[in-house]
């Protein structure tokens, strides 16, 4: 199955496709200081959920990029219900492709580290769409701690502890101004939305060619989770600032 599917069939109906709840979305915005008149981007933005969040709560507008059409379309409904669809536009593309006309004051890719193939990466990217004294607002996986079991950390090459994090960020010239954690509900329900979201994508198609393939993915989902994830895999959304030094 075509990867931008898969991610529409397990995690399209979840409002947020990352294991974090809007109260911490809104506290990683308070931390990045938008406010109204604030220029946001967000790679990989999925349905639009936390562009909304900031734009009522904080009065920003921007562009919310996202490869997938069927979320693409999500996002703009999302926009327009929440009252700021004439500030916040939807570009439906790869983010790698996408280049700003002008520069943002931040710039955001909460879960989509993947887009370039790891945080180092998703810094570097991010910080050629914001100004000199623009805002990082990054959400990703990490490694509880340097002790990970070497055949869990090799299933997950490109996932850094917390304090590789730290110094990949000092190494750009930023420093953290917050970091905000999942906590263990967050997890289970994250999860368990993606395993309820597969669930009935078989139960409603029973005849389907890749049926096989949904029942494995979602088996290996829940041995990888209950098997080490839950125990040693952390994500957290990590606000980062022009550094003072």
């Amino acid at each position: 199955m075509e990867n931008n599917e898969l991610v529409s069939i397990s995690q399209g109906a979840l409002a947020i496709m990352n294991p974090t709840t809007p109260e911490k979305v809104l506290a990683a915005g308070r931390a990045a200081g938008l406010r109204a008149g604030s220029r946001v981007v967000e790679a990989g933005c999925g349905n639009g959920t936390i562009l909304a969040l900031w734009g009522r709560e904080y009065g920003i507008s921007g562009v919310g990029v996202e490869a997938r059409e069927d979320a693409c379309g999500r996002a703009e409904q999302t926009f327009r219900a929440a009252g700021i669809g004439d500030r916040v536009a939807v570009r439906c593309m790869d983010a790698r492709e996408y280049v700003p006309d002008e520069p943002f004051d931040c710039a955001a890719a909460i879960g989509a580290s993947h887009i370039w193939g790891g945080f180092a990466a998703t810094l570097d990217a991010l910080l050629g769409m914001v100004t000199d004294e623009g805002t990082i607002v990054i959400g990703d996986r990490c490694w509880r701690s340097d002790r990970t079991p070497p055949e869990f950390a090799r299933e997950w090459p490109d996932i850094l502890t917390e304090y590789e994090i730290l110094g990949t960020v000092r190494e750009a010239g930023l420093d953290v101004a917050a970091v905000i954690r999942a906590d263990g509900n967050d997890w289970d329900r994250y999860e368990s939305g993606i395993w309820q979201s597969v669930l009935s994508w078989l139960g409603d198609n029973p005849g389907h060619p890749e049926r096989d393939f949904m029942i494995d993915y979602l088996h290996r989902l829940q041995d990888e989770y209950f098997g080490y994830s839950r125990e040693h895999m952390g994500w957290a959304i990590f606000v980062l600032v022009p550094g003072f030094w």
